[in-house]
């Protein structure tokens, strides 16, 4: 498994492929974890309340947790089982869109066009504004880029990757397309726009107290799924980005026992509490998507300087230049936005957290100032870890 941040260095260099896996996995890693949490915490209440934000704070960050805590151990110590029950929550996923959509349809058949026959009145026209709009809608669509990871363990990748990138987003384009428009058939706008479980409401509306309950639990189930599956990939990218030579050494460790990366676990873990703690859905959506989109726009870049620098490289598959470019051009807009609304504070914080990584490059992994402690306290905790949890 690679991070995006070994396409960057192969392109760029050391230093620009150490901030791309500072931010986007050692750090940010668990912000997309906790957003896993939180969704999993919302409709999970929503099972037992009208209004999840009834629910004791204090209860609902306990309960939360030691579900997340129930799923690390499962990634720890079985992830054969894993692997398996992801399966089954994908397919859960699948039929309870399918049920939503043609639930909605259905109303909308026997007579229900209330709602949707507002159109698009109201709908915000200053550009300026849609940086959280987008924001959350990438937020649904991310995971497309994950198939290029374990690139070397699928067969005939030149034909059967952009086979699998185009089937997956176009299905999955559909599918959140129909469910959209399904909710707006049913719920009202004010509604929606109100926040919460919508699926619940979706259920309660269409199908009564028996669908709430359906479709809040395949949500529970879904974010569940989401969540291991999470686990999994994030910290083997922490894994790879230390065998890599641009995190601590202590993070390649391997338990003896399980063969999973137990550190890189652990903390993703911390990581993971800490956001969900401290962090709302809404806000740590924006912020995953707004932390990412720079390193894809620096890999698209990279098409064009790669055709320049390397015009005879072997290329698997070759895609048309004007596919990269007007992904550049869509991430620069989704990445200049954020400044324009009045959160731009906000997204100015992750750009100095974002440039953080320039000296922390030189301080670790260049040892610019020839300090010895960062060094000697890895070693350290190597040992200490080898010895703790029986890893190699």
């Amino acid at each position: 498994t690679q991070s995006t941040g070994a396409y960057i260095r192969k392109i760029y260099g050391k230093q620009p492929a150490f901030v791309s896996v500072w931010l986007t996995h050692f750090l940010l890693g668990g912000l997309r974890l906790a957003i896993c949490v939180l969704g999993f915490s919302e409709y999970f209440w929503s099972l037992f309340y009208d209004d999840p934000a009834e629910v004791n704070w204090w209860l609902n960050k306990a309960v939360t947790l030691l579900i997340t805590f129930i799923v690390v151990a499962l990634v720890s110590c079985k992830p054969t089982l894993i692997l398996k029950s992801i399966v089954v929550f994908t397919t859960a996923k699948f039929l309870a869109t399918i049920v939503i959509v043609g639930a909605g349809f259905y109303y909308l058949a026997i007579g229900h066009t209330e709602n949707i026959a507002i159109g698009f009145t109201g709908t915000n026209t200053n550009v300026k504004e849609w940086g959280d709009a987008w924001n959350g809608v990438i937020w649904s669509y991310l995971g497309w880029e994950e198939i290029c990871c374990v690139a070397s363990e699928i067969k005939n990748p030149q034909r059967n990757i952009p086979i699998i990138v185009l089937a997956s987003i176009s299905i999955l384009t559909g599918l959140y397309i129909l469910t959209v428009i399904s909710f707006h058939i049913v719920i009202p706008l004010d509604d929606m726009m109100s926040g919460g479980a919508v699926a619940s409401k979706f259920g309660m509306l269409t199908m009564g107290e028996a669908g709430k309950l359906i479709l809040a639990l395949t949500v529970v189930v879904s974010t569940l799924g989401s969540l291991q599956c999470s686990f999994i990939v994030n910290s083997r990218y922490i894994h790879s980005g230390a065998a890599e030579g641009l995190l601590p050494s202590c993070l390649t460790l391997v338990s003896k026992r399980f063969r999973t990366p137990l550190v890189s676990i652990f903390y993703c873990t911390i990581i993971t509490t800490i956001f969900t703690l401290v962090g709302g859905l809404d806000d740590l959506i924006s912020s995953a998507s707004f932390t990412r989109f720079p390193f894809f726009v620096i890999c698209g870049v990279g098409v064009f300087v790669m055709r320049k620098t390397h015009p005879d490289l072997h290329r698997p598959y070759r895609v048309p230049l004007i596919f990269p470019f007007l992904f550049v051009c869509f991430g620069v807009f989704v990445f200049i936005t954020p400044f324009l609304h009045e959160t731009w504070l906000i997204s100015l914080v992750w750009i100095l957290v974002l440039l953080l990584g320039v000296p922390l490059y030189y301080l670790l992994l260049e040892n610019y100032f020839k300090f010895t402690l960062p060094s000697r306290l890895d070693k350290s905790a190597t040992e200490f870890f080898k010895r703790l949890l029986n890893c190699e």
